[in-house]
């Protein structure tokens, strides 16, 4: 069975410190009295003792005593209060424990020393007094007043047993009478019941303790709950939004100032009626049943928007947020609900809508806007560019054939005006799409440069291409887009640059996340002045503003270049000196293919033999008469059956009759539109021709669109007799199984 100590009778440490602290105290204060106490008891064994040993005892009943305080109040008391309790309490009771030996050693020498005077009543009374200050400890530091007790119990039986093996006489164990005895069992009695009681006190003690304890966290808990539910009250009253709360019947029972403010209802006003009424004014449907009600009925939580009335009759939008608070049973006390006027943020939120659909509407509007102008543009531009080509295979003298260039030169000019605007359009709505597909880069830059060496040797420059490469010359990429950038920069070097040279180097190398593509123009031409170099990429501009006098052009070439190489991924540079030239860096991460030949290069010339396309049936669906003759004259001479029609139904009617191999089908047609057509045609029980798409809508959604309706190509007009050529003699294909047509006239 363990002692009582402090720990076992499960106090907390802190009440342990504590009593502790409170045994120290009172173990030096009593100091004096026990001091007296030992003087007294010396003073009396005299009549027993010599001199020098009742001096030698008082000098151990001194020095014990003295120990004990000084360690009580400097290491015991600093280990206490370093939350060093547990080393403090053993070397409280070690101390203890050294002064209770010390005075057993006292009354010892009182004991051995006495010679046949010695009385074991005065051992007893001396110890019995020792064992009182232990009882009296008891409350305070229980595990040294046990050890002191035990202690002071059992040294008189052994000083009796001890004299006994001294004398050999065993007669000294009846060391008394039978009153001495009698004393003595009083004195015993009265030592345990002394014990007892200082155990029971300490236990009482320690309860009333243990309850001030928690009586006083109890306090300290109330006084946090009334600061904390202040705070809180504080907070509901001045908060920005509005704060009910109503009983199960959603009677309101309080309501906080914001609420005032927002509705106009005073909380006089408010309270004890039901939020519903109060708010509802003098529309009846805000009474119906409402998903709010279903919520509170159930008691449970509820979150949502609804429409208030205030006092002035106001309709404002709130943000409803209502939760029940249950008591111990259960059962719902009251519903908390916290409301906030969003009416201006729903306003603003159907403005943006509005906004948003204002602007989808101007985005349709202006799609459409390009759409058409590129229509209205492009279908006579069809005929002039057209028509030019024709007319330059008639014999004409020289000074018609510079008036033909001139037209093709203007023709062409307006053709990338309109090829820009529509690219920027694209590129601003985030429509742009790379069609990535193998080709060999040299033959890319070598077809750019023999397109541009008519107009550099007309500006008297010299053109130079180098290439290298550390890997294939062979990529995956979009051929068309990087075509355009390409370009772009060498014909921007050409317009800049007279009588001089322009040098073109592209190399494929191998960088740290893969293989680039690099190429460089650098030309010897006028330059770029350096506080315009930032600015030459912004839409619109040049470098100087005379330049769009003396050299033509819309600005946009080097925008719309920048845009396509950073959708591919790269980065363009630019350096430039006035007066001696500039060069453009281009830097685009690409992915290598396997080497293709010459005789795979999709830019491989077609020849000029169109037996193979004998006995093809080709349809034409144009509504332009100009474009229809142009047509007509574009495959004047082919061995095929050539058939136009004017509108869609006629397209139809035209591939029931003539079950054609391959139908040309004009997007843009009155009546009956080309991509309804399609769908018409495509519904046929007849073998399904060929149907190619010709437009002058330059936008991926109408490419989509088209193919969608089930077209199989798409050709963007203005149509070049040898693209066109080119386009039927490697695509177009006959159906051997179909019946012999009719015959057919190639007139419109």
């Amino acid at each position: 069975m363990q002692p009582d100590t402090a720990e076992n009778l499960g106090l907390t440490p802190e009440t342990r410190r504590r009593l502790l602290l409170s045994h120290i105290s009172d173990r030096v204060r009593r100091l004096r009295s026990r001091l007296l106490l030992y003087i007294m008891g010396c003073t009396l064994s005299l009549t027993a003792i010599d001199l020098a040993i009742c001096a030698a005892g008082l000098a151990l009943l001194l020095g014990g005593d003295l120990f004990d305080c000084w360690s009580l109040r400097h290491p015991v008391r600093y280990l206490a209060l370093s939350d060093q309790l547990r080393k403090a309490e053993r070397l409280a009771a070690v101390t203890g424990m050294i002064q209770a030996l010390s005075l057993i050693s006292a009354t010892g020498l009182y004991f051995f020393f006495s010679g046949g005077n010695a009385n074991l009543l005065f051992v007893i009374g001396a110890l019995g007094i020792g064992a009182v200050n232990s009882a009296i400890v008891l409350p305070l530091f229980p595990l040294g007043g046990m050890i002191k007790l035990g202690l002071y119990a059992v040294t008189p039986a052994l000083f009796l047993g001890a004299q006994a093996i001294i004398k050999q006489d065993m007669n000294v164990l009846m060391f008394t009478d039978a009153s001495g005895s009698m004393l003595l069992i009083c004195m015993a009695y009265m030592f345990v019941s002394f014990t007892q009681s200082g155990l029971a006190n300490f236990r009482i003690t320690q309860t009333l303790g243990a309850k001030e304890s928690e009586l006083k966290r109890a306090n300290q808990r109330m006084v946090s709950d009334q600061k904390e539910l202040r705070k809180l009250s504080l907070v509901a009253r001045k908060a920005n939004d509005s704060i009910v709360l109503t009983d199960p019947e959603r009677r309101i029972i309080w309501v906080n100032e914001a609420f005032s403010r927002v509705t106009g209802f005073s909380a006089q006003e408010a309270v004890g009626r039901k939020i519903a009424e109060l708010l509802s004014g003098d529309d009846e449907s805000l009474l119906l049943p409402q998903d709010i009600d279903q919520a509170v009925g159930a008691g449970k939580p509820f979150r949502g928007e609804m429409v208030n009335i205030t006092k002035d009759n106001r309709r404002i939008w709130v943000e409803v947020n209502i939760f029940p608070v249950h008591d111990a049973s259960g059962e719902v006390e009251f519903f908390v609900g916290i409301e906030r006027d969003v009416t201006e943020a729903k306003k603003h939120a159907e403005e943006m809508v509005q906004a948003r659909h204002a602007a989808e509407q101007g985005a349709r509007a202006k799609s459409e806007f390009l759409a058409n102008m590129s229509h209205e543009i492009r279908t006579p531009l069809t005929g002039i560019i057209g028509m030019t080509d024709i007319l330059a295979e008639t014999g004409l003298s020289e000074e018609q054939k510079g008036y033909l260039r001139t037209i093709a030169g203007s023709s062409q000019s307006l053709m990338t005006v309109i090829n820009d605007v529509l690219d920027l359009s694209q590129l601003d709505a985030g429509k742009m799409e790379l069609n990535p597909a193998p080709f060999r880069i040299d033959t890319l830059f070598q077809d750019t440069v023999a397109l541009l060496t008519a107009s550099a040797k007309q500006a008297n420059t010299a053109l130079s291409l180098e290439f290298f490469s550390e890997t294939s010359l062979s990529i995956d990429a979009d051929q068309s887009r990087l075509r355009q950038v390409a370009i772009n920069l060498i014909g921007n070097a050409i317009k800049f640059t007279k009588d001089g040279d322009i040098n073109i180097r592209v190399e494929i190398i191998e960088a740290a996340d893969g293989p680039h593509l690099k190429f460089e123009v650098k030309d010897t031409g006028i330059g770029i002045a350096k506080d315009k170099l930032d600015k030459i990429f912004d839409r619109f501009t040049q470098a100087e503003r005379d330049t769009v006098t003396h050299f033509g052009g819309t600005g946009l070439g080097l925008t719309i270049s920048k845009n396509i190489i950073e959708l591919m991924g790269g980065r363009i540079s630019v350096t430039s000196k006035l007066g001696l030239g500039t060069t453009f860096l281009v830097d685009i991460p690409v992915k290598l293919t396997a080497d293709l030949s010459s005789d795979e290069d999709l830019t491989t010339p077609v020849t000029e033999d169109f037996d193979h396309l004998a006995g093809l049936k080709i349809l034409i669906a144009e509504d332009n008469q100009t474009n229809r003759l142009l047509l007509s004259k574009y495959l004047d001479g082919l061995p095929i059956f050539l058939r136009f029609a004017a509108d869609g139904v006629e397209a139809v009617s035209a591939t029931e009759a003539l079950n054609p191999d391959l139908i040309f089908m004009d997007v843009s047609m009155p009546g009956m539109s080309g991509l309804e057509a399609t769908r018409q045609i495509r519904r046929l029980d007849i073998p399904q021709p060929t149907i190619v798409a010709l437009t002058a809508h330059a936008f991926d959604t109408e490419m989509q669109s088209c193919l969608k309706a089930g077209m199989d190509h798409f050709l963007t007009k203005p149509i070049r007799k040898r693209a066109f050529l080119e386009w039927i003699s490697k695509n177009a294909s006959k159906q051997d199984d179909r019946p012999a047509p009719p015959s057919l006239s190639n007139a419109n």
